[in-house]
């Protein structure tokens, strides 16, 4: 099948002033959410959901600056604008101006992963310059480099990896799938993983489907701390989709991806097996934030035991299991539940909770703060036969994260979630309107919904500025996120 382009626009010009992402995620919502209802604190009863504290509601910033459009050659490819700068920009990488973001009230350093190990020395900027699944130019040959690094992009299409997963092993790595041209980075056939601390992973998607030897996420964490993975989409993955296992590493983020279509009937050894999102055993100083979760059978997450996480604003849709605690050690969970948005599907039991304990197994103490949750339609929100104990404060919170009402979450995450909301593809389209249309329904394999998208490869040279690198690498995340 071939995966259509959306009509977004990649520019490597000029550098931009940060732009409040507050202000355009409140331009970028479209329409309004279904009917709401259920459940908002965790004694299950069914009272309209109250206003968060004010301390909680983002506030308004001036109008953005419009992204100027790149220009076009003969045969249509973006050419380079030069970059000029008003002003003399100090050496090094601006990490604060990850702590925006064009598309979602959610910046990818809100949760308690943070980008500092960017500041100070300018890491190497490494190119990546083919779609080859390995040898130099590749992205496994840039991932595999060592040293402090950015991995920006030459060209766009599809990295076939032929089985394998790519694997970050090296710390100290950002790699910026913003700066490839349209349509972007595509991963199919393998997965990415990461083993390695300060690692953050932006606009790429990943499918690995069924042509494999043995089940894999289609993203995960599988040991890194100080891990940040945005804005990235998660689809066809044989294990769960995207998860983070990392008992002896914390702090990691995982916000505003599209996680969907997690294989049902596949090559899993247990037979059916459509999971969402596990956070393993152990792992500490999870935030799960702005997500959206879509066609998948369980896991939305799942917190197992001895974890910590706080889970805010996601949307969770067509689901039979939503969210569940506890369960694999007999160590305490302690969750925040805040602000989520759980719209029910083709396979979702309206009269189950959404959220409770998982199954026989949650054999240590559960203890959660859960308020603000919305249903669509009305659902109860907590198993109340669940071992969970009720909070009365969040006992899981990063500084400086803020939230929405669920049905605000509910709009700005469908127009901002995934690898390239400006420049989404067909897959990434097709999933984002089921959710809208309550259609669609699980798959067993890629070939039920058309198969291996098929992206013509795009290049494009990069000139990289010797000053302002992260203003340079701004502009393409505003590029491919603003809608």
């Amino acid at each position: 099948m071939t995966e259509e382009r959306g009509s977004g626009s990649d520019s490597d010009g000029a550098p931009k002033p940060a732009i409040s992402r507050r202000r355009l995620i409140a331009l970028a919502s479209l329409g309004a959410a279904g009917a709401t209802a259920g459940c908002n604190a965790l004694d299950g009863g069914d009272t309209p959901t109250p206003e968060p504290d004010a301390t909680d509601e983002p506030t308004d910033s001036p109008a953005p600056t419009p992204t100027p459009e790149p220009t076009e050659t003969a045969t249509g490819t973006p050419t380079e604008t030069p970059t000029e700068t008003a002003t003399t920009v100090a050496p090094g990488f601006d990490a604060g101006l990850l702590s925006e973001s064009p598309s979602s009230h959610v910046a990818p350093t809100d949760g308690f992963a943070d980008a500092t190990w960017l500041s100070g020395a300018m890491p190497d900027v490494v190119k990546v310059t083919n779609l080859d699944a390995s040898g130099e130019g590749s992205l496994r040959w840039a991932l595999d480099r060592s040293g402090a690094r950015i991995v920006v992009f030459e060209v766009g299409g599809v990295i076939d990896l032929g089985g394998d997963t790519l694997t970050v092993s090296r710390p100290n790595v950002f790699v910026a799938g913003q700066t490839a041209p349209s349509p972007g980075i595509t991963i199919i056939r393998g997965g990415l993983h990461v083993n390695a601390d300060n690692v953050i992973l932006q606009h790429l998607r990943v499918r690995p489907g069924d042509e494999l030897s043995g089940p894999i996420d289609a993203i995960g964490n599988d040991g890194g701390s100080n891990v940040v993975i945005d804005h990235c989409t998660a689809t066809w993955g044989t294990d769960e989709t995207l998860s983070t296992n990392s008992p002896d590493a914390p702090d990691v983020t995982i916000s505003n991806n599209l996680i969907a279509e997690c294989l049902v009937d596949s090559i899993h050894p247990k037979g059916d097996h459509s999971m969402g999102t596990l956070v393993m055993n152990n792992s500490d100083n999870v935030t799960i934030a702005g997500n959206l979760w879509a066609h998948n059978v369980g896991r939305h997450p799942r917190l197992k035991g001895g974890t910590s996480s706080a889970v805010v604003n996601n949307v969770m849709y067509n689901f039979d299991r939503g969210t569940n605690l506890g369960g694999g050690v007999p160590d305490e969970t302690t969750a925040s539940i805040v602000g989520n948005y759980y719209r029910a599907g083709s396979i979702t039991d309206e009269s189950e909770p959404v959220v409770g304990a998982t199954f026989t197994d949650a054999d240590g103490p559960v203890r959660a703060y859960v308020a603000y949750n919305e249903t669509d339609p009305s659902m109860p929100v907590v198993d109340q036969g669940a071992p969970i104990e009720s909070l009365s404060e969040r006992p899981v919170w990063p500084d400086g994260l803020t939230t929405r009402r669920g049905s605000d979450a509910y709009e700005s995450v469908l127009a901002g979630v995934g690898a390239r909301p400006a420049d989404r593809t067909d897959h990434d389209r097709r999933i984002v309107a089921d959710v809208r249309d309550r259609s669609g329904s699980p798959i067993d394999s890629q070939d039920d919904v058309g198969g291996y998208p098929e992206l013509e490869p795009t290049t494009r040279e990069l000139s990289v500025p010797d000053e302002g690198v992260a203003e340079w690498i701004r502009e393409f995340t505003v590029s491919v996120e603003s809608v």
